[in-house]
């Protein structure tokens, strides 16, 4: 079932949205990685200089304060101790006035040069230090020192436990050396430096790619799971249409799906009742023609089957009476096989055409006199008469003696004695159009759409009074329809019917 439902179409759609879906959130996660590093280091870059900044005034109070390189020492050591940064402060000869990681004085109490101190370091960014608008030196920050590096304490001036104790903000036992006891001024600018600690931006950049990679993986489930939702529901009809094909193809018929709107899987939807509906239609035309071809069949076999055993049996003679019915039933039958055999012929497509290129009219005028005396006998009128251009076609003339034969003959068939049939022809630069017209009873609309349909009869009684088999006029629409053509009816009950036939020029 699983592997069923990865190579499903639901399973393909989901894992293609699944990996867009990811990719979109790997594309989004790494480029606000990325940002947030930038803005991070640039953040830092601001804080350091910020803080070298509150560094450099508090440089500049405390001298400007205190008047004494001291109390200035004290001031650079915190901030050393507090940013982790080695500090260096330069008179304006050079000379190392303090210094956050080293005495600034030797045993001998002499100073030493910047040169002197650091002969090849140039790792320190320098920034002036005014007092009163007066250069009174540098100020020299290092905020990255070698690992080996520490900041000066109380240890550096006392040995044991009076050093822990000084560390220890425990200063009623012992008082700092003189060279590190701040003023009260000096003491309040350091504790205004001590205000500004921040923590470290890593540990913001760390939280906020941590958050960005959980609320990711949350993303992926929720966008998972709805097209996961969603797919299932879009695919719905495709699983109705899927079953419904499947019965369809054991043989129910009867299996129709709920057309949903008229988007791609709506039309799909109509699309295969429309095809499910002809279907029905056809294997139920399939199952009427078999019926109906039975019937016609049965009939004269009948008839011949009941004269032949009567004269076995002696009941009837074999005159020349019997053997005209059996010829004329003989014939009728063969005619119908002959009809089934043109039907099936053009319905496959294979009805082959000995074309001739000429006029029909004299084909479709000489077809008509055929019928006259008929026509006579019974009293009714039949006329042809040509109008138009003289059109010449390419045409077969057994074809087109055999449209107008059927038509004439359904018009005959249909028109009371002392009705009237016409047969016109009139010729254009597009074709021959032929109309057949009579006084019969009509068609009613109900019957209309049906006329052409096989053994379909407007007779509902089946008798043969009407006669014909009912194959009549679909073999003229497929004899019509091979050389191009159209046929059309108009009729109203009680008013006859008029076919028109048209035959367009050139080949085809």
């Amino acid at each position: 079932m699983t592997l069923r439902w990865f190579v499903g179409l639901q399973g393909r759609l989901t894992l293609g949205f699944a990996l867009v879906l990811a990719l979109s959130i790997a594309s989004v996660s790494v480029y606000s990685a990325y940002s947030t590093r930038i803005e991070t280091e640039r953040f830092t870059a601001e804080i350091e200089l910020a803080r070298s900044e509150r560094a450099q005034q508090l440089v500049q109070d405390t001298f400007e304060v205190n008047q004494d390189w001291e109390e200035v020492q004290y001031a650079i050591q915190q901030v050393g101790n507090l940013y982790g940064w080695r500090v260096v402060l330069v008179n304006k000869s050079g000379t190392v006035v303090a210094d956050s990681h080293k005495m600034v004085r030797d045993a001998r109490g002499l100073f030493e040069t910047m040169a002197e101190r650091f002969p090849k370091s140039s790792r320190f960014t320098k920034r002036p230090v005014y007092v009163n608008g007066e250069l009174i030196g540098q100020l020299l920050v290092d905020d990255r020192p070698s690992k080996n590096e520490r900041p000066l304490s109380m240890s550096d001036f006392y040995n044991g436990a009076m050093s822990r104790m000084l560390e220890g903000r425990n200063s009623a036992l012992a008082p700092p050396p003189p060279a590190q006891v701040p003023s009260q001024a000096a003491g309040d600018l350091v504790a205004e430096v001590l205000q500004y600690v921040e923590p470290p931006l890593s540990n913001l950049q760390s939280s906020f790619q941590r958050s960005l990679i959980v609320a990711g993986i949350a993303a992926g489930f929720a966008g998972l799971l709805i097209v996961t939702l969603l797919t299932r529901q879009a695919l719905t009809p495709v699983r109705q249409l899927t079953a419904a094909a499947s019965n369809l193809g054991a043989g129910d018929l009867s299996q129709r799906v709920p057309e949903s709107g008229s988007d791609d899987i709506g039309r799909l939807a109509n699309t295969f009742n429309t095809m499910a509906s002809e279907l029905e239609l056809a294997v139920d035309q399939r199952r009427q023609l078999t019926a109906d071809v039975a019937h016609e069949l049965r009939t004269p076999l009948t008839n011949i089957q009941g004269y032949l055993e009567a004269i076995k049996d002696g009941v009837v003679n074999a005159d020349d009476e019997t053997i005209d019915t059996l010829h004329t039933q003989t014939i009728h039958l063969a005619n119908l096989v002959e009809d089934l055999r043109i039907l099936a012929i053009a319905d496959a497509g294979a009805l082959a055409l000995s074309k001739s290129h000429g006029s029909p009219v004299l084909v479709i005028e000489d077809s008509v006199a055929h019928f006259n005396q008929r026509a006579r006998e019974r009293d009714v009128s039949l006329n042809f008469s040509p109008s138009g251009d003289e059109t010449t076609i390419d045409f077969d003339e057994t074809r087109i003696r055999q449209i107008v034969s059927n038509l004439v003959e359904n018009a005959l068939t249909h028109t009371p004695n002392g009705g009237e049939i016409a047969v016109r022809t009139i010729g254009n630069v597009h074709g021959l159009t032929m109309t057949v017209s009579d006084t019969g009873q009509g068609i009613s609309s109900a019957d209309l759409p049906r006329i052409f349909d096989q053994f379909y009869r407007v007779d509902p009684s089946r008798t043969r009074a009407t006669g014909g088999a009912g194959l009549g006029l679909t073999i003229v629409k497929r004899l019509v329809e091979a050389h191009g053509g159209e046929i059309s009816v108009t009729s109203e009950p009680g008013k006859g019917a008029t076919f028109s036939v048209s035959l367009p020029t050139g080949d085809f």
